[in-house]
């Protein structure tokens, strides 16, 4: 997602917000339809189905408080933009997605489960934590704006790297969120 923010600049300040649920989107908890975040492919998952709902409500229940992410785009000029994001700044991403009123749809596809690849933490600080890795990831948002419809798409034909962290909800019951990301990226222009 870090990328489509850093190229679309759809990032907006302001306050999370819940909208009622059942309109496809925003608030709620998503009806039942999102897993338990008992495993980090569960929460990728839910990642998934939040970000296309864009549900703030779940969408920040995914995210450590911690969170960074990083993204470098390839764009202009070539691998030097490199933007880093918070907690904060993914769930107000949403929830800017779901106020807009040009925004026809979004999608996250980190193409399927059997593709990941699941590694060890790769910090020395947090050997506890879960790391995967996807080989593609597509990000879509449709916009119809004055001059039409426009699809902004973010490919990365580099792997993205998620990192999790789990928390001991009691015992033998373990949760998890999203600590990092990191991914390489371009925007493609408008079609």
């Amino acid at each position: 997602m870090a990328a489509l923010l850093a190229g679309l600049g759809l990032l907006a300040a302001g306050c999370i917000f819940s909208p009622d649920t059942g309109n496809g989107g925003g608030g709620g908890g998503g009806g039942g339809q999102y897993r338990k975040l008992d495993s980090p492919a569960n929460v990728l998952d839910a990642l998934r189905l939040a970000y296309a709902a864009r549900d703030s409500v779940e969408y920040k229940q995914l995210y450590d408080s911690s969170y960074v992410g990083t993204s470098t785009d390839l764009n202009d000029p070539p691998g030097t933009q490199v933007s880093t994001f918070r907690y904060a700044d993914e769930v107000a991403h949403v929830a800017a997605l779901q106020r807009s009123t040009s925004i026809n749809s979004v999608s996250f596809d980190p193409g399927p489960e059997t593709t990941w690849k699941r590694l060890p933490s790769d910090d020395p600080s947090y050997p506890e934590w879960a790391v995967i890795q996807i080989n593609t990831g597509n990000l879509r948002i449709e916009i119809n704006d004055n001059d039409g419809l426009k699809t902004y798409t973010v490919t990365n034909s580099n792997p993205i790297t998620f990192s999790f962290k789990p928390t001991v909800t009691a015992p033998g019951d373990t949760l998890w969120k999203i600590v990092r990301w990191n991914e390489t990226g371009q925007t493609q222009p408008p079609a």
